[in-house]
């Protein structure tokens, strides 16, 4: 686990070649639609909705109305797990995106309130590199560690007045970023907007999307990865181009 304490952000050299830490949300960023969703409506209808618009809203943290709706589900935990698992369908170019990032020599890591288990079975049904995934535990109370559950969020996270205590991913980026870094952040949610406001360039859809959008960030849509190394590139030469 890397230290947390967060590094001092200085620009990369524009003489020399960019060096990237890349950090993505998992649900519904690196896949193509929100598999937490797809399985809360498999196995408790529409109650797990009113607590998603209380967070959209600022109103309650994304950790804690995800863990709110986990509480919901009577499944066992394998049928859970592999729920998520098979709705999981990885958005088109994920796998040529990282491979493209590990030959620029960047670092990656999953930060995500989804449920570990869950991702990192993703990751080797899929057969992508390893990577640093931060993200949250399922807790079972009951026999075979099955319902009622509850998460427990990385110990990465951090603090703030926005997200709750031990619930913010921004403190993963401080963490993970060294001086010189050009950081590139990949999301979809409520969740997503404190490392957005401290990246160079973010990645956004849906409701991060319309935040950064809304606050003025520097930020692409994100309909896939097909296109990121590109536009990075775009991005990069405007920079240069303005002497930054």
């Amino acid at each position: 686990m890397p230290s947390h304490d967060a590094p001092s952000h200085a620009p990369a050299d524009a003489a020399s070649p960019a060096r990237f830490l890349a950090l993505l949300d998992y649900d519904g960023t690196m896949t193509t639609h929100e598999c937490n969703e797809i399985v809360l409506q498999r196995f408790v209808g529409d109650a797990w909705k009113p607590l998603e618009a209380e967070s959209k809203a600022d109103r309650m943290s994304h950790a804690e109305c995800f863990d709110r709706q986990v509480q919901m589900i009577p499944a066992p935990r394998t049928q859970f797990v592999g729920a998520l698992v098979e709705a999981a369908e990885p958005s088109p170019g994920l796998a040529e995106f990282l491979a493209e990032l590990a030959r620029r020599a960047g670092r990656a890591a999953v930060v995500s309130a989804g449920i570990r288990e869950a991702i990192a079975a993703f990751w080797t049904r899929e057969d992508l590199p390893p990577i640093d995934i931060y993200a949250s535990e399922l807790i079972g109370e009951g026999p075979d560690a099955g319902p009622p559950y509850h998460l427990e969020f990385s110990p990465a996270l951090g603090d703030c007045p926005r997200c709750g205590p031990k619930s913010c991913k921004a403190a993963i980026l401080r963490a993970l970023r060294r001086p010189g870094d050009v950081v590139l952040v990949f999301g979809d949610g409520a969740s997503d907007l404190c490392p957005a406001r401290e990246a160079d360039l973010t990645f956004a859809r849906g409701h991060l999307a319309e935040r950064c959008a809304a606050e003025g960030l520097e930020w692409r849509p994100l309909p896939d990865f097909t296109r990121v190394w590109a536009d990075v590139d775009e991005w990069l030469a405007q920079r240069a181009a303005s002497g930054h």
